[in-house]
């Protein structure tokens, strides 16, 4: 691999765990687990109700990380389950009286910090940002895509 090429993707890389690290941090002053952190911020930011499937294919968790989230912050009595009606097993995941204040001090100002950050960016830098990232992570999905198969296809032969 060219030594340029190998040198950027490690910055890359440690952009990427730097902001992990951010939302780890604002986890952790929260009191919270990071998929419980997350659950709340997803949960805050749509306007659309989330049940327990939702949150998983949409933010990319594992169904029993997610359930187990959802129970903790049920425990501490900011979420609740509630029936979707049409459904037959099918929760909201939804905001309590005493979550939704939680989120009003500590998910909301995150909320209004990554939108003034984006906004610093022109326009044309925002389109271009995330045109790029969704292209590399296409890119990046492709090829990994390739390994998994190649990876099988020698198993077969062995």
């Amino acid at each position: 691999m060219e030594k340029k090429i190998e040198e950027k993707l490690v910055f890359l890389n440690q952009l990427y765990k730097q902001q992990d690290d951010i939302y780890r941090g604002m986890a952790a002053r929260c009191g919270l687990s990071d998929a419980s952190f997350w659950v709340l911020y997803a949960v805050t930011e749509s306007e659309e109700s989330y049940s327990q499937n939702d949150l998983c294919n949409a933010w990319f968790f594992p169904k029993q990380t997610i359930n187990s989230a959802i129970n903790n912050l049920v425990k501490m009595g900011f979420v609740v389950l509630s029936q979707i009606a049409g459904t037959r097993n099918r929760k909201a995941v939804e905001l309590t009286e005493e979550g939704k204040a939680f989120c009003e001090k500590n998910i909301v100002p995150l909320l209004k910090a990554e939108s003034k950050s984006f906004e610093r960016f022109s326009e044309e830098e925002q389109e271009l940002f995330l045109t790029l990232f969704e292209k590399q992570l296409a890119f990046l999905r492709e090829e990994v895509d390739q390994l998994t198969k190649e990876k099988e296809e020698n198993h077969k032969g062995e």
